[in-house]
């Protein structure tokens, strides 16, 4: 009998497979058979996995009214993640989701296979607590970045003891002077700080400007709600406000990006800036 000389299912070429899969969708890619080919799972991981940014911000997507089959999906993911960590060591930066965050298990996995891991991004609205991350950032010592909510200055700590050659560092919450004290001190080589979208007491940002971080060239404050030492919004004071302005702005002169916030510290007669909030004027 006469061989086939057609192709068969096992030798399909592994470029076309990725081709396809990358034309898909993440639920697609998730529902699709475990197996058809030889190429056909590791395909499958380098589509999925096989880039310089571990980028897991697509689980997002997986949220839908059938919540059986979005935990096959977010567990076909995770068990795929974790036979992707033998095969792709060219990770060196992390974004995580808001919702549908890895299982403590599988980050573990993930922080101890990855100490080329330069970068990492957790968003502020993230539904879990930081505390799978807090223990991560244990084996990411060349961390140079670092973007996410603002949950202690424990975490501070922790952040500093660890990672030393941060450069780059953007928390964003409610900070105390004493919180604004503990960066500083932790990262003197910083040349990067966002503190966007956040609640200072006043005094924390004469800490920031003090002079202890001699790098700095960046600082990013927009948004931010300023407190006096009542705990009130300065916006309220006038006078308070006017002085606490140009304060900032002679010690902020060296700084590159204090023309990013200057629409934020207009005058309350002025028109406000829309992200910061409206302030009532007849609060006491």
């Amino acid at each position: 009998m006469k061989k086939s000389t057609e192709p068969q299912w096992k030798d399909l070429d592994p470029f076309l497979l990725c081709l396809i899969f990358s034309h898909l969708s993440l639920q697609d890619q998730l529902s699709c058979v475990p197996f058809v080919c030889h190429s056909w799972l590791s395909a499958l991981l380098h589509t999925l996995f096989d880039h310089p940014n571990l980028d897991l911000t697509s689980l997002q997507d997986l949220d839908g009214h059938d919540q059986q089959l979005q935990l096959r999906q977010l567990s076909r993911y995770f068990y795929l993640l974790r036979l992707a960590i033998k095969h792709c060591k060219n990770w060196v930066s992390l974004s995580l989701p808001c919702r549908n965050m890895p299982d403590f298990a599988t980050l573990m996995s993930v922080a101890e296979q990855t100490p080329s891991i330069c970068r990492v991004v957790v968003p502020c609205e993230a539904s879990v607590d930081v505390y799978p991350v807090f223990v991560a950032v244990m084996y990411w010592r060349n961390l140079r970045a670092f973007q996410g909510p603002f949950r202690g200055s424990q975490f501070v700590v922790q952040l500093a003891d660890y990672c030393e050659k941060i450069e780059e560092l953007g928390l964003h919450g409610k900070f105390s002077e004493k919180d604004v004290s503990c960066i500083v001190k932790g990262f003197p080589r910083l040349k990067v700080l966002d503190l966007s979208d956040s609640t200072l007491p006043a005094a924390a940002v004469s800490v920031v400007m003090d002079g202890r971080l001699k790098c700095i060239r960046d600082l990013n404050v927009v948004h931010c709600k300023f407190l006096d030492e009542d705990g009130k919004d300065m916006r309220i004071n006038y006078v308070k406000w006017k002085a606490f302005k140009l304060e900032i702005l002679e010690k902020a002169s060296g700084i590159n990006t204090m023309k990013k916030f200057m629409h934020c510290f207009r005058e309350r007669t002025e028109k406000p800036c829309e992200d910061c909030g409206v302030i009532d004027l007849e609060e006491k």
